[in-house]
């Protein structure tokens, strides 16, 4: 049976490139199932899967949408009933991977779809804005997007190229499709800059205790991604060894754009969980001098760094960020262990550091551990964040709650 790829597009505007993208995936080896998420004018042919079926999979008609007068209304019903038919079909094994082209409205239904599908699932959309920032349409999900060059408005020798590369990609990821897969238990560990070494060196020590180790970049996207894969059912144990997100939320830092559901995933499926506070003693925001830093920050001690810079965490910061941490863990219905490192949190904020501040670090714990419940552990480890003593000290603790959870 042929890799199946869905094609999604709205066929009242982009019908003439949606079928020359089944031809070519045809050709390509694939079989297509295509998906109408249009709403305006009558579809340029039938679709496998038309509007009025995507409509009716949120209890909505053509008919009521086209009373409502509301175009907002009818994208939204587009990407949530297209969503639910491809989740059904995903589960049956019918996607194989899927394409879709658009401009502006195209794209943020397709990539909206999109997101919807699991990690792995091959995932390419042809956008005429593809230059623009498509970091909240992209997500935390496998999203490839091709910049269409010319606008998508027929077929020309240009968009026939690039629609010609683009049924060629999806084709053949599709021919590799399959589920994720390891044989070992999957960790997932947060880092962040200032912290690497530590998390280069806890990383090497649990795959010597015989798990593979899936890293994410603590950027706000890269959060909320290992917290996807925790849901997922991908991951079987959390180190959280970087929550550096969480200060930069509060001011609207470089790694800020976190959601609601940060560091809460673990906790709903009970897995295992070690929490660090890596890089909460600085908020990162992008200035390079005493003359760009932001009003709101000024006169605190700073760690110059690139086009960014680190600035100190206050005991006010501290106490909120207690207050929410705790909140969120003792929500946690699996073995859950704050390992804290009392020799600092970054490289930063170490004997010598600029940011190194104790007393600080010090509010941040007494407030924690006033407000944790008994079901989570509190660890003090008399060691620096990236000394080689802390990372064992982690890695042994969670590789114990693992063997205990099995």
């Amino acid at each position: 049976m042929p890799p199946n790829v869905v094609i999604l597009g709205t066929l009242d505007t982009k019908g003439e490139e949606v079928g020359y993208l089944k031809e070519l995936i045809h050709e390509a080896g694939c079989a297509t199932s295509i998906v109408d998420v249009g709403t305006l004018n009558p579809p340029a042919f039938h679709a496998d899967v038309t509007r009025e079926q995507v409509a009716d999979a949120v209890g909505l008609t053509m008919d009521e949408l086209a009373q409502r007068n509301d175009r907002r209304l009818a994208v939204e019903t587009m990407i949530e009933g297209a969503s639910a038919i491809l989740g059904e079909l995903h589960r049956q094994g019918k996607v194989s991977g899927i394409i879709s082209v658009g401009g502006g409205t195209g794209t943020h239904i397709g990539t909206g779809v999109m997101r919807s599908l699991p990690l792995g699932v091959p995932k390419l959309m042809v956008s005429t804005v593809a230059s623009r920032d498509m970091s909240r349409l992209i997500g935390t999900k496998d999203i490839t997007v091709m910049h269409s060059v010319t606008d998508i408005l027929g077929l020309n020798a240009i968009s026939r190229k690039i629609l010609s590369n683009a049924a060629a990609a999806i084709a053949g990821m599709a021919a590799n499709a399959g589920a994720i897969r390891s044989e070992k238990p999957i960790i997932g560990l947060t880092s962040f800059g200032f912290i690497t070494e530590g998390a280069m060196r806890v990383k090497a020590m649990l795959e010597g205790l015989g798990y593979e180790v899936a890293p994410f970049h603590a950027n706000g996207t890269g959060g909320m991604a290992m917290e996807d894969l925790v849901e997922q059912g991908l991951i079987s144990g959390a180190l959280d060894f970087a929550l550096h997100e969480f200060a930069d939320e509060m001011y609207g830092g470089y790694c800020g754009d976190i959601g609601p559901g940060r560091l809460e995933a673990a906790g709903k499926r009970g897995i295992p969980q070690v929490v660090v506070p890596g890089g909460l003693d600085c908020i990162v925001l992008e200035f390079n001098s005493l003359e760009t830093m932001p009003a709101q920050v000024k006169g605190r001690k700073v760690f110059w760094y690139d086009f960014r810079s680190g600035v100190r965490t206050s005991r006010e910061d501290m106490a909120r960020l207690a207050t929410k941490i705790a909140g969120k863990l003792n929500r946690a219905t699996g073995p859950t262990s704050f390992m804290i490192p009392l020799g600092g949190w970054s490289e930063a904020d170490a004997p010598g550091g600029s940011l190194f501040e104790p007393e600080t670090n010090q509010a941040f714990m007494n407030n924690l551990k006033a407000l944790l419940n008994g079901s989570v552990e509190v660890i003090e480890v008399d060691a620096h964040i990236n000394d080689e003593e802390f990372s064992r000290a982690v890695a042994l603790k969670l590789d114990s709650m693992m063997k205990r959870s099995v």
